[in-house]
């Protein structure tokens, strides 16, 4: 059975339990639906939102070492070496389960990689007037390669999300030669690039 995590809590990816040898990053999601005559206005209208997965790959001094290679979203798939890969574009975010995915081959990954920060952005979010206030059911899951649910962390609704357009859900991390995943739940300000940058 997976585990649970609150915001800020951190499990070991015990390999005697689990295949760590390719993990599957699952990022899911729901919109809001419309309240009233007046919800498709103010963003409420589900059809119009598109939520994007993404990884950041980071050093052990949790820098990025190329912004151009080492960042994994809709339109950049994979890494060089493909042991880091996103399974594609949802642009809706209807449907039960995973939205969108990333696969990561932990026995291959570049020992350059030490972290890898997990997030969801909202597509132009700023110009459209969407945030994470409506957004609901949002989570992160980590399977195993058997596809065994190791670890989940959902958020819960939160007023510190009206205006916020990204979302950082997640991290992998190595501590002593072993990983590590930790549940992050902190909304930002900033889309995708600005959270890019904050990692150069």
């Amino acid at each position: 059975m997976a585990i649970n995590l609150q915001k800020g809590q951190s499990i070991n990816l015990n390999k005697k339990e689990h295949d760590l040898s390719q993990i599957m990053l699952g990022l899911g999601w729901d919109v809001a639906k419309s309240k009233g005559i007046f919800g498709g206005l103010f963003g409420g209208n589900s059809s119009d939102f598109d939520l994007d997965a993404y990884a950041i790959l980071l050093s052990d001094k949790g820098k990025l070492r190329s912004p151009s290679e080492d960042v994994i979203y809709y339109g950049h798939l994979s890494n060089s070496d493909k042991t880091v890969v996103h399974t594609g574009d949802n642009l809706t975010g209807e449907g039960d389960g995973d939205d969108e995915q990333i696969i990561v081959k932990l026995d291959t990954l570049a020992e350059r990689y030490q972290r890898i920060i997990l997030g969801v952005n909202i597509y132009q979010g700023q110009s459209r007037n969407q945030h994470f206030g409506l957004v609901e059911n949002a989570f992160v899951r980590v399977v195993d390669a058997a596809r065994k649910e190791v670890v989940r962390y959902s958020l819960s609704s939160n007023a510190a999300y009206q205006g916020k357009v990204n979302m950082l859900m997640g991290e992998l991390y190595k501590q002593n030669g072993e990983w590590q995943f930790r549940a992050l739940g902190e909304p930002l300000s900033v889309d995708l690039q600005g959270a890019v940058n904050s990692y150069r």
